[in-house]
């Protein structure tokens, strides 16, 4: 799963999500219920999952956010205002985790573990993996 694909999922329950400047720090907002997203794909699962201090200090600042991680065993949602602050910890990390020829830098990290989210993985169900893109659920026929 890519995070395109993830935000058309979560397109799926949030119908006027709109995506942001793919530079920004957030990847998606929700006028109609003043929602901020930011939306994270791993590739491997672990129950504890990383976020960086300087997102985490960013994020909180608004009034209704979410971190939204998919796995390949789920897709989970934290909201950020309802769960605790992450011990922080300095890490030697890629500087990107997404590009080639990388290096790595200090970065000062917490992790959020899964069971401190909701589980939004009943909306793999409107997955289609062979053309990755969501299914349109019999509700909005």
């Amino acid at each position: 799963m890519n995070e395109e694909i993830l935000f058309q999922l979560i397109k799926t329950i949030v119908k006027d999500l709109q995506k942001r400047n793919p530079f920004s720090y957030r990847d998606g907002y929700s006028p109609k219920y003043d929602l901020t997203i930011e939306l994270k794909c791993r590739h491997k699962h672990y129950d504890d999952l990383l976020i960086e201090k300087m997102k985490w200090d960013k994020l909180v600042q608004h009034k209704n956010v979410r971190y939204i991680n998919s796995t390949p065993i789920g897709i989970f949602s934290f909201n950020l205002h309802k769960i605790q602050k992450p011990i922080w910890n300095v890490r030697d990390m890629p500087m990107h985790t997404e590009f080639a020829n990388t290096y790595d830098i200090k970065k000062i990290v917490g992790f959020l573990n899964i069971y401190d989210a909701d589980n939004l993985s009943h909306l793999l169900k409107f997955y289609q993996p062979k053309t990755h893109l969501p299914k349109e659920p019999s509700s909005l026929r």
